[in-house]
């Protein structure tokens, strides 16, 4: 859900902005999503479930894209 949440904000934002998508850049953007939705679905399978697992999940996605725009980390940029 949140991946999903992540991408439609980031193309309606895109789409309404006249930009290339945000899928198609080479941004953290999606991946920082992917791994607090991943995190938050490990924590629930192995019965952490709760604030604390929210919390923990937020804070690496953030993290993530934090580290990502402060030292220009991406993905491979999509050629088409």
């Amino acid at each position: 859900m949140g991946v999903l949440t992540a991408c439609a904000g980031g193309i309606i934002r895109d789409v309404l902005a006249g930009e290339p998508s945000i899928l198609m850049r080479p941004e953290l953007y999606v991946t920082a999503a992917a791994l607090s939705a991943g995190l938050l679905v490990g924590f629930a399978l192995l019965g952490i479930g709760g604030w604390g697992a929210a919390l923990v999940a937020a804070v690496a996605g953030f993290a993530l894209r934090g580290l990502a725009i402060a030292r220009g980390w991406s993905l491979p940029a999509y050629r088409g």
